[in-house]
């Protein structure tokens, strides 16, 4: 059995195809299809340019801003006991379907104690405060639901990085991964052709607003009116090597985080990703085994428990840059279709991508994409703009 896969993981993991069209064509601003349909894919789909992320807007509560995203995301809440739930797991061990995530306490010195320094009191997390800065907006049209694979109509994102003590930027980043609401009559074609708009318009102020517009039907706590808690923003997900630098055995490390049904946002399981200790075992042999046209057809699940042991990572571990899973018995299409959807072989070896696929550029503001991202995931992405706006 032949599958063409296509690599749909970009700046986030555990995360499945939604189109086995592997075809990729060359990328670049405003690219043509064969129908003259135009998609300018810095625009609509992976949004970097600094009239964006240096706006006002991505500072202080500004709307694109880290505080506005958390303070959004607290609302009906004690926002400090909301923010402290969040940013103190890393101080302690945390337990996430029976496997633990090893503390990482130097998120008390280099992120925590100078943010409360620079707050009104001392004591607390004041949000216009917060270390972090915009790196990207994105828009993933390509996990709506289709068939069998992805859910709802895609995701918007908004990526941060963490900057440390002396206000540079740390190896720290966060992204916040929110399911594009479905209701007041708002669908997968609907949301691509709001952000195809976008790509009629110069960067600049008329840009940025009809932009922020988009991310408010989002973020914006309205838009989790009569819902659930929790039920637009999938997950946090956070990918740094920072708060082990300087150690014995510094390492990048994935975590994950949901808001559970009480509205706080906790450790959770890191998508598609077994704990690294099953790499190259029996179990994760049989497992895949077990699996195998799923994991092919890119509807596979990775659960909490396999014959009867944890399995499902509490956190993804990339012990190297050239990091891919090993699965005793598999063919080498099963085997790295189901490595290139865990998070740490998609932001590794899988991919060849050193640990980010978004972050800053050394010494410059500008973001920085992996060759993953430019060459494999933006003409993709395109693509699959183009099957939802051009006739």
């Amino acid at each position: 059995m032949t599958v063409a896969l296509a690599l749909v993981l970009g700046v986030g993991c555990g995360e499945e195809p939604v189109s086995q069209n592997g075809e990729t064509e060359p990328i670049g601003e405003n690219e043509e299809a064969v129908s003259d349909c135009l998609v300018d894919a810095t625009k609509e789909l992976f949004i970097t340019d600094l009239s964006v992320i240096q706006d006002a807007r991505a500072s202080g509560l500004g709307n694109w801003s880290f505080g506005h995203v958390v303070q959004e995301m607290a609302k009906g809440h004690d926002e400090q006991a909301f923010i402290k739930g969040f940013m103190e797991t890393w101080l302690q061990d945390q337990t996430v379907d029976g496997l633990t995530i090893k503390a990482r306490t130097q998120m008390e010195d280099l992120v925590l104690a100078p943010w409360r320094a620079k707050s009104a009191d001392g004591k607390t997390y004041d949000l216009d405060k917060a270390p972090m800065s915009l790196l990207a907006i994105v828009y993933r049209l390509d996990l709506r639901r289709q068939k069998n694979v992805g859910e709802g109509v895609g995701e918007g994102r908004m990526i941060y990085n963490v900057h440390g003590p002396d206000g540079r930027p740390l190896q720290f980043t966060m992204i916040f991964e929110y399911k594009l609401p479905a209701n007041r009559g708002q669908s997968a074609e609907s949301w691509a052709r709001e952000f195809h708009a976008l790509g009629a318009l110069p960067f600049g102020p008329d840009y940025n607003a009809r932009l922020e517009a988009l991310t408010e039907k989002f973020v914006s706590a309205k838009a989790w009116q009569g819902m659930p808690p929790g039920s637009v923003l999938n997950q946090l997900r956070t990918n740094e090597i920072a708060l082990t630098l300087g150690g014995p055995e510094p390492l990048w490390e994935m975590r994950q985080f949901e808001i559970n049904p009480q509205g706080k946002l906790l450790p959770a399981s890191a998508g598609l990703t077994p704990d690294l200790v099953h790499d190259n075992t029996s179990l994760l042999a049989d497992y895949v085994r077990e699996n195998e046209r799923k994991i092919l057809a890119g509807t596979h699940k990775v659960g909490p428990r396999f014959k009867g042991q944890p399995f499902n990572g509490g956190s993804a571990r990339v012990p190297s840059r050239d990091f891919i899973w090993e699965v005793p018995g598999a063919t080498e299409e099963v085997r790295k279709a189901f490595s290139t959807a865990t998070c740490n072989g998609c932001h590794a070896g899988e991919t060849i991508t050193t640990f980010l696929h978004v972050g800053p550029t050394r010494n410059s503001p500008e973001t920085r994409l992996s060759t993953f991202v430019l060459e494999d995931q933006l003409p993709f992405r395109v693509k699959e703009m183009k099957s939802l706006v051009c006739d």
